[in-house]
Parts: structure tokens; sequence; C-alpha cells
């Protein structure tokens, strides 16, 4: 499903993105053309020298990693996000580690969280 999350910069700054949120996404993730867009808002990105392999088996090299301040509706949490192209298929994605961190419940039936 999609919600909005806000990503907290070391200023005070509050970005406000529409998040993917995917209990099968082993990685929380932010597409490079998204942070190219909000990167003088956001801290700078660390080095990352991981390669993730996609669902369909390509292999894809990271730009970097983002950590900071993730909000949800006031509820407030610490997450790491790989940033690499996702080609258009989603800007940010709240992978299993930020629904870990979040003590996330989903519900199927009800299709809540």
């Amino acid at each position: 499903f999609v919600h909005g999350v806000e990503l907290g910069g070391p200023n005070g700054e509050v970005v406000r993105i529409r998040s993917v949120f995917d209990n099968g996404a082993m990685v929380n993730a932010i597409d490079a053309k998204l942070y190219e867009t909000v990167k003088d808002r956001l801290a700078a990105l660390g080095p990352s020298t991981k390669v993730l392999r996609m669902a369909d088996g390509r292999l894809v090299s990271l730009v970097g990693t983002w950590e900071g301040v993730v909000t949800i509706q006031k509820v407030g949490g610490r997450g790491v996000f790989e940033i690499f192209d996702s080609g258009g298929a989603w800007g940010l994605l709240f992978g299993k580690p930020l629904l870990q961190e979040f003590r996330a419940q989903h519900h199927y039936e009800d299709d809540i969280v």
C-alpha cells in the first residue's frame, strides 16, 4: 500500500514523500532521482559498497546510504535507506527493516497496518 512519510533533515527540515510499504522488501530504499530532488534538505549520503539483487535477478549498485529520522503520523523512528535507481517503480520503499523498527502489523483481511 502507499502512505505518506516524513524524513527529517539535519536542520529541522521535513521532507514529505509518498512511500510504498512492502514487507517483502529486505531493505528500505529511496529512488536516486527522487533523492536528487530533495538532497539539499536531507543529510548527505554515506558510502555503500552493497549490490542488491532485484526480484527479477538483476544486480543493482547503490549510489549511497541515507540515514535519518522517519515519521508516520507523529510516530518516529530511525531509518537507513539504500539509494538506487528504481526505474520509476517507486520513490521511497518502506521495507521490512522499517516495518520492524515501527513494530508494524499488517492485518491482511482488512488490509490495514
